[in-house]
């Protein structure tokens, strides 16, 4: 039986931002991991509530090193530009991996241990506290703090009772990485048109780009099954600004991402907590949902800290510090939903648009005594 302070479950960003901030303070972390290494799906912006937690822990120029920083994100609807969405401070491109790879690899300075190609069996505890965690390959972890934060099929949140509600959304997502061309070096563009498709175009580096493509669930057999001149077919009738992409869009290689909002009834029980999309998920249109996780981490790692090991005290700090959080991710889903449903049609969508949940989100504070003890 290996004993700690604090058992995460999941390696991806919030895991691993949770699991550095509370290695800083001394605690023994154990992170929890099914795949073989740091998962690698996953967004790749940081806007600024994001940004404003990594820089509170000196983090935001490592992560900025090898980032690209924009300030303009230009819509289109039916191929003629309708709005720019400006960012007084800029946003962070990083590819997942990498992001979530740099701070695992800051991990290994505060001597958190992972735990790799590990399953959970399942946790066991008197129905308000978990006690400790089985692994299927036999060992036993016992820790005072649980968190979950392995992803939207959390199997801590299945094993605490936690009931979720997922909506899924009318038009899937798919996307390719392809060499950069000179129009998306140049400007993050996002096309919407009136047949219910949309399209995202923007670098990664500088020598790849993303390109993202919603479209309606009923076409997406006849579209990426008929092959590239399909595809491209459909996206000259509203992808205007871009031609270049059609260079490099021919020979891309797609792949279907599964998006739903969900919700879940409650983001702890007796010693656990829920963080990142074990907890929420919103659409992608809201490019919000790794600051917000970011955020969690650094309220989890208040309260876990501040609690010191006392069971109630971290409960009802738990209750009232971080339930709240249901709420305002609420209104990101809620958002989220609202562009979603829009988005064919353009004053509607306009209408629905928020420059403020894109650019400022969430800005709660944090204490100041806190950031000093992190570091």
């Amino acid at each position: 039986m290996t004993t700690c302070d604090v058992a995460i479950v999941g390696a991806g960003l919030g895991g691993c931002f949770l699991a550095l901030l509370l290695g800083r303070s001394g605690r023994h972390v154990v992170v929890v991991e099914q795949g073989p290494t740091v998962p690698t799906a996953g967004a790749d912006f940081v806007k600024r509530p994001g940004m404003q937690v990594l820089a509170r822990h000196g983090l935001v120029g490592l992560v900025e090193r090898h980032a690209l920083k924009r300030d303009i994100v230009r819509y289109y609807h039916d191929g003629e530009p309708i709005q720019e969405c400006r960012y007084p401070d800029g946003f962070l491109i990083r590819p997942y991996r990498e992001l979530v790879e740099v701070i695992y690899s800051s991990c290994a300075m505060q001597g958190v241990e992972f735990w790799f190609d590990s399953q959970i069996d399942h946790l066991a505890g008197d129905g308000e506290h978990v006690e400790h965690l089985s692994l299927a390959d036999g060992r036993e972890l016992r820790a005072g703090v649980v968190i979950g934060a392995d992803g939207t099929r959390s199997a801590v949140r299945q094993a605490l009772g936690i009931d979720k509600e997922s909506t899924s959304y009318p038009h899937l997502l798919r996307v390719a990485t392809v060499p950069l061309t000179a129009s998306i070096a140049q400007l993050n563009r996002l096309y919407f048109s009136s047949g219910g498709w949309f399209s995202y175009l923007y670098p990664v580096n500088h020598d790849q780009a993303r390109v993202f493509v919603g479209l309606p669930a009923g076409e997406d057999g006849a579209t990426f099954g008929a092959g590239a001149p399909a595809l491209l077919d459909a996206l000259r009738g509203f992808v205007t600004d871009s031609p270049d992409a059609y260079d490099v869009l021919g020979s891309a290689s797609w792949h279907a991402i599964p998006i739903a909002a969900m919700r879940v009834s409650a983001y702890h029980k007796g010693n656990a907590a829920l963080l990142g999309s074990a907890a929420f998920a919103c659409h992608p249109m809201t490019g919000m949902g790794m600051s917000y996780t970011l955020h969690d981490a650094e309220i989890l790692a208040e309260i876990i800290c501040t609690a010191e090991g006392d069971p109630k005290l971290l409960e009802k700090m738990l209750e009232t510090g971080y339930e709240p959080r249901r709420r305002m991710h609420g209104e990101l889903i809620d958002y989220g939903d609202a562009l979603s449903s829009t988005f064919p049609d353009r004053g509607a969508y306009l209408r629905s648009f928020r420059q403020d949940l894109h650019v400022f989100g969430d800005t709660e504070p944090i204490g100041e005594e806190f950031v000093k003890v992190m570091g």
